[in-house]
């Protein structure tokens, strides 16, 4: 009798992808089980539906409380991988279905746009209002008072509300191969990378020409567009410069230095009111860039490494304790050559749609506004509500949010520092693992 326990059980859930909502209210992860929405503030879950088929959701992306896009994946999807489902959660289901004939990538979404991400292109789609769906009427029955408040004309409902979901193609784009799955959207521009390494396209979706800008020397691994459009960060696959644009000229607004060593960049993310940068990498540590840095001081003779404007505050972040095969099943395995020997091979690690090597999403950046403060004297805090609140001067606060079978959601506070030398500094305020019990029984 076998009774060695498996090194990580098969119906461990894991987190298959992390992402933002369009409002940042809230944050969608992609589970080996279906989806979850929670709370960015508090990590408090507000969502979890069961899906009409069981199986793995490799891609989540959220537009508010109600629409979400979702593609099938894992060990075992839901849906096949070149299907892209966007679900009403106010109903429950399905509303809209597009199979594209080979695998998507990732998804954008905003209030007018989804950009469905494919290996060397983009589609846009446009948003329309469905009718919702007529019920067949019943046959006409002497004890059935049609005019009744139980009819259904007078009951209403969310089931009579016109739904709104993308619906018309409105362009194509081609990128050249994009296995990362980049590409940032903000009201009707729309940023990917160009046909060319180290290029960007930025793509005007309500008319205009599209436009070219070389970012970086070497492929591209991440980028970003702030809240208002006006600014794009980037980062290369070396990880060591970031830069950031003004989306309406081209011309270069800062450049960053996070280190010399090469490093894979995971998130970039701008502060509501484009005062800070934030960058989080494969070496776990949590870096704020100022956008508005004082004079450089250094000699115009020293080494460039030397008079690059570094981070003005940095942090550690978790980056999980996952196995290899975090999404199950095992490292290994046995065949047998033809010679009738049995041979151990290892088992190969199933990739992302966004992530080829198939490791965990990690290091996924929210940024909210510090709360106001009533007055200098009472020092009164007014609560922020939504992440446009409060003063970017102030500092911020920022989540970061990881996935993988070890997922956590922690949250820093960047404020001044208070020792009378200036400047800012983080500080680690909690964290949640959000896949396990949130209250105790």
């Amino acid at each position: 009798m076998n009774t060695r326990q498996p090194i990580q059980p098969v119906n461990t859930t894991a987190v298959l992808s992390v992402a933002i909502s369009f409002t940042g209210n809230r944050f969608i992860t992609g589970l080996s089980d279906g989806f979850r929405c929670f709370r960015t503030d508090n990590c408090l879950t507000t969502y979890q539906p069961r899906l009409p088929a069981d199986g793995g959701v490799a891609i989540a992306e959220a537009l508010d409380d109600r629409y979400v896009a979702i593609v099938g994946g894992g060990r075992v999807p839901f849906a096949k991988r070149n299907i892209v489902v966007f679900w009403d959660c106010v109903l429950g289901k399905e509303v809209q279905r597009f199979d594209f004939h080979e695998p998507v990538v990732g998804i954008q979404l905003n209030e007018r746009w989804m950009v469905v991400l494919l290996r060397e292109r983009a589609v846009v789609f446009q948003y329309q209002e469905l009718a919702p769906k007529q019920q067949p009427t019943p046959p006409s029955s002497p004890e059935i008072d049609l005019g009744g408040k139980n009819s259904p004309s007078e009951q209403g409902g969310v089931e009579d509300e016109v739904i709104r979901a993308p619906n018309l193609i409105h362009s194509i784009h081609p990128t050249g191969p994009n296995p990362y799955a980049l590409a940032t959207l903000s009201g009707d521009l729309l940023v990917m990378p160009s046909q060319t390494v180290g290029q960007v396209q930025l793509v005007p979706l309500q008319g205009g020409s599209k436009r070219i800008l070389r970012a970086h020397q070497s492929t591209l691994r991440c980028m970003a567009l702030s809240d208002d459009g006006t600014l794009l960060a980037t980062a290369s696959e070396q990880g060591t410069l970031f830069r950031v644009y003004h989306t309406k000229t081209l011309d270069q607004a800062a450049e960053f230095r996070r280190g010399v060593d090469p490093a894979r960049t995971y998130s970039l993310a701008f502060s509501p009111n484009n005062r800070w940068l934030a960058t989080t990498s494969d070496k776990g540590t949590l870096h704020v860039f100022d956008l508005r840095p004082p004079d450089p001081a250094a000699s115009p003779w020293a080494p460039k490494v030397f008079k690059d404007v570094r981070s003005v505050a940095s942090a550690a972040f978790y980056m999980g304790d996952d196995l290899p095969h975090w999404q199950g099943g095992t490292a290994t395995s046995y065949t047998t050559d033809p010679d009738g020997k049995k041979r151990k091979v290892k088992n190969d690690v199933l990739p992302l749609p966004n992530d080829p090597t198939g490791r965990p999403p990690k290091g996924v950046i929210a940024f909210k506004s510090r709360p106001k403060r009533d007055s200098p004297k009472n020092e009164k805090i007014v609560p922020a509500t939504s992440k446009m609140d409060g003063s970017d001067d102030t500092g911020a606060v920022i989540y970061v949010i990881g996935g993988g079978s070890d997922a956590r959601w922690e949250v820093f506070e960047l404020r001044p520092v208070t020792d009378g030398l200036g400047g800012y500094g983080l500080v680690h305020k909690g964290f949640r693992k959000y896949l396990t019990r949130q209250f105790v029984d």
